[in-house]
């Protein structure tokens, strides 16, 4: 059920952030999932550096983290240099209790709101209270409902 519902989840926030990449982590950091990921990202320092150290934090805190694969110290952006066709936003959503998922796209696709970061973690917060757990289609419904009344 675990690996189900992550999956299901990543789907819908795949979609509405139009990621290209995704990773399904447990809470122990063990893979259980890749989209369009292939080994050279999870050796890379993209995924060994950036994406382990804000998955285990998101996971920690149980908050979303938005950034890039480039700039992880602030006090590092002045001097921090970058092919922009290998700039990508980065997205983990922690699941309590069960992991975190990671997204990213390209930069040049535009930046990931944090509207929709608060509104997919409000999702996320409304399912894990709901028993049983809705299906891929009534995910994509509670998200609806959910923006509809806002």
């Amino acid at each position: 059920m675990t690996s189900a519902l992550l999956e299901n989840l990543m789907v819908v926030a795949r979609d509405l952030t139009q990621a290209e990449r995704g990773v399904i982590v447990d809470k122990d950091l063990n893979i259980l999932k890749l989209e369009n990921v292939d080994t050279a990202f999870l050796e890379s320092n993209d995924y060994l550096k950036f994406a382990t150290l804000n998955l285990r934090q998101a996971i920690s805190t149980n908050e979303a983290i938005i950034g890039n694969n480039v700039i992880q110290d602030m006090s590092a952006a002045p001097t921090t240099n970058t092919n922009f066709a290998n700039l990508r936003m980065a997205l983990i959503l922690p699941v309590a209790g069960y992991g975190a998922i990671y997204l990213d796209r390209p930069i040049r696709s535009g930046i990931i709101s944090k509207v929709t970061v608060d509104r997919l973690m409000n999702l996320i917060t409304a399912v894990l209270a709901i028993d049983p757990k809705p299906d891929l289609g009534g995910l994509f419904d509670l998200y609806k409902s959910q923006t509809e009344a806002k």
